[in-house]
């Protein structure tokens, strides 16, 4: 198993780990270090079709808002492959998702209104592309999860605050023709506020997550939505 810690290590900025549940034995492979390759990472790793891990890291990098990294478990090598900026989208604290031969993931600031984004990237090539800037009360504002892949071939996130009340929406992101749709706005008591990780879908076509407040008892929900009949 790989996986990383926040904070801790040589520099208290997190590692990358390496676990064998066969021997129980646990290795530190890599020191985060800050400007050189990133620092606090905060998500989990992702193992892509070319046999290596990519991640995330929420500080550190060229610009101090992030990066994001491939590792090869089989020779130990780690390399920065983005730096994030303001401009581009900073702080990502996602997990990536896989689609065909690309990894799409989500920013918690940056873009041009400073709230985040949905990028792109393609690992073969190493291009990075902007796809999304979210905006506040139309689309939502400083997504905290990750983008879920669900059986329709569209991408499904929540972000933490923004529209319309202001507690955050929940959102449908077609990569094949670049398009987004809010589909939900969180209204506090009624469907809870404030959605924190990311949506699971179950075989029904149903998919769930949880609001970190909101609900009855403003201590957060967990609920449902149905892809298929959007409710």
């Amino acid at each position: 198993f790989y996986g990383l810690t926040s904070q801790g290590g040589g520099n208290d900025q997190g590692v990358l780990f390496e676990f064998d549940p066969t021997t129980n034995a646990y290795s530190k492979k890599l020191d985060f270090l800050g400007a050189s390759n990133g620092a606090y990472p905060y998500a989990s790793l992702v193992l892509f079709s070319n046999g290596k891990l990519y991640g995330t890291t929420d500080g550190g990098g060229s610009n101090g808002v992030g990066t994001l990294f491939e590792y090869d478990p089989t020779t130990n090598i780690y390399v920065k492959k983005i730096d994030f900026s303001n401009t581009e989208g900073s702080n990502p604290r996602c997990e990536l998702t896989i689609l065909n031969d690309k990894l799409f993931g989500l920013t918690y600031g940056g873009g041009a209104n400073g709230l985040g984004v949905i990028f792109e990237y393609k690992p073969s090539t190493n291009e990075y592309a902007k796809k999304v800037e979210f905006n506040g009360t139309t689309m939502g504002a400083n997504p905290e999860g990750s983008l879920t892949l669900t059986s329709n071939g569209k991408l499904y996130g929540m972000t933490y605050g923004g529209g319309l009340n202001g507690m955050g929406v929940l959102f449908e992101y077609a990569p094949l023709t670049n398009t987004y749709v809010k589909k939900k706005d969180f209204s506090g008591n009624t469907t809870g506020e404030n959605p924190f990780g990311s949506l699971v879908e179950y075989p029904s076509g149903k998919v769930y997550g949880m609001t970190y407040s909101g609900g009855a008892n403003n201590k957060g929900v967990l609920f449902e939505y149905d892809l298929l009949m959007d409710t």
